[in-house]
């Protein structure tokens, strides 16, 4: 190889080296993160939140990795001409005496660059690996403290809730709250109004449970999240227990953190649950039939609408009261009990603490409706042909009333894991409100009767977990096959 050819190679090595090294560090730190499954976690998209004003300084490459390079390729150019001007002064001479010297020097210099070419590749070598290995070390972030409120949009609220002084208000059933962030800790305090019956909240970090709690002090606040080096988190605050009992509030959010939190987006597919104590997972912790009901063995996150939704990686909206009916809630008495009705209820933002307040349903409209009513009321109707047409009556006006909130939705109306003896006025009164309005976009759905010999039962003979899950797995096949999911 010849001599400049073998030191252009090496230039080209070193350039191409040193413009790795000096390559720019992005400035601009991830500045989204947002929920996937628990599985996957997160994904990265730019652009969507702007950086806080508080951000960390970054540290550029430092200018000296371009000019030590420099100077050794100067320093390298220079001994190569000094090389060869001797050389050739000293060929010169040895020519004019003899063909044979001019030949043995000619090899002898050729011989000499080679080696120094050899020495200064090494050199050059080791000293672009130091300073390449120097320039990629990234500083650390800059992290810092805030405090947020779960009312001011920066959480995803999940279910139908409230702020009241600032202070985000879970009443239903899995309503609750959820935010991402990237740092090293983080705090939340929540609030509850601890009536006799307590509420029961999970908090879940990176989908994964992290405290089951019975809410017992007016204030609480609950160390969730630790980690050495600054990380990705997603925190999910849920309601176990139903609306008809005790609130959570979420009063604060504390993080270490580099740009504070910000809400998970909101999923493309949407489901709401509407039914009675079935849909609120009353007693599906209890130990079996013969324990009593309590808000401590009561689970959300365990019922067939939460498993539900999970599988569709839907957000879910859950509307339900323990002992609901549509004209009559449960009773022993020959007198229909109509003190609480899912038809009074389902237009308010939260009955128990809120009872005046309308619910907005321009805020979330869901893909599909879920009704599981009609159990309670057949405590009453009990097969008497007047009661059953009083109760078909009510939920034709039922179906009427959850259309009107959600015009686009498809509605499925449920019955039997606890008995479907009204199943048949329900599929009646479909087919009477199609047939009247031309709304086809509704139809009936069967559970299966529980099985609780083998499967087990919750509290007061309620479904259990297990038969929480065949309900949820004879209830997905159905949606796919009527959505196209």
């Amino acid at each position: 190889m010849g001599t400049k050819k073998y030191f252009a190679a090496i230039a080209l090595i070193i350039s191409a080296a040193v413009l790795t090294a000096c390559k720019p560090v992005d400035e601009t730190p991830p500045q989204q993160i947002y929920y996937i499954e628990a599985s996957e976690r997160f994904y990265i998209a730019e652009g969507i939140m702007e950086e806080p004003e508080e951000t960390s300084e970054t540290t550029s490459v430092p200018e000296t990795v371009t000019e030590t390079e420099t100077e050794t390729v100067t320093e390298i150019t220079e001994t190569e001409s000094e090389t060869e001007s001797e050389t050739e002064s000293k060929t010169v001479t040895e020519t004019e005496t003899t063909t044979e010297t001019e030949t043995t020097t000619e090899t002898e210099a050729e011989t000499t660059v080679e080696e120094t070419c050899e020495a200064v590749t090494e050199t050059i070598t080791e000293t672009v690996v130091e300073t390449v290995t120097e320039a990629v070390t990234e500083p650390a972030p800059t992290l810092y403290e805030s405090d947020s409120s779960a009312g001011d949009g920066l959480v995803k609220v999940m279910g139908r809730t409230y702020c009241k002084d600032g202070v985000r208000i879970l009443s239903h059933t899995c309503s609750g709250v959820e935010f991402a962030f990237r740092g090293t800790s983080a705090d939340i305090t929540l609030t509850s109004n601890c009536k006799n019956s307590k509420a029961r909240a999970a908090i879940y970090v990176n989908g994964e449970l992290f405290k089951d709690t019975m809410l017992t002090e007016e204030e609480e606040t609950f160390h969730v999240f630790d980690s050495e080096e600054s990380a990705n988190c997603i925190i999910s605050v849920v309601k176990l227990s139903e609306s008809a009992y005790s609130y959570i509030g979420v009063k604060n959010i504390h993080v270490v953190s580099e740009y504070g939190i910000i809400p998970t987006p909101e999923r493309s597919r949407k489901i709401e649950f509407i039914g009675d104590s079935i849909t609120c997972g009353y007693g599906i912790d209890a130990a079996d039939q013969y324990e009593d009901f309590s808000t401590t063995n009561e689970n959300g996150m365990k019922t067939y609408a939460a498993i539900v939704g999970k599988h569709f990686k839907a957000d879910y909206n859950i509307v339900s009261w323990s002992g609901v009916g549509v004209y009559s809630s449960y009773t022993e008495s020959n007198n229909p009990n109509q003190t609480t009705l899912m038809p009074n209820l389902y237009g308010k933002t939260d009955a128990s603490n809120r009872p005046n307040e309308e619910w907005d349903f321009s805020q979330w409209q869901p893909d599909v409706v879920v009704i599981n009513l009609g159990t309670n009321d057949n405590t009453w109707t009990k097969g008497i042909e007047e009661r059953v047409d009083k109760f078909g009556a009510a939920y034709y006006d039922f179906i009427v009333q959850v259309r009107e909130a959600n015009p686009n939705a498809y509605i499925i109306c449920s019955l039997g894991v606890m008995g479907s003896k009204l199943l048949p006025e329900i599929k009646e009164q479909v087919k009477l409100y199609s047939a009247n309005t031309g709304d086809y976009r509704i139809t009936t759905f069967e559970f299966d009767y529980r099985d609780g010999v083998n499967d087990g039962f919750g509290a007061d003979y309620h479904p259990s977990a297990k038969t929480h899950k065949k309900m949820a797995e004879k209830l997905i096949p159905f949606i796919s096959e009527i959505m196209g999911w």
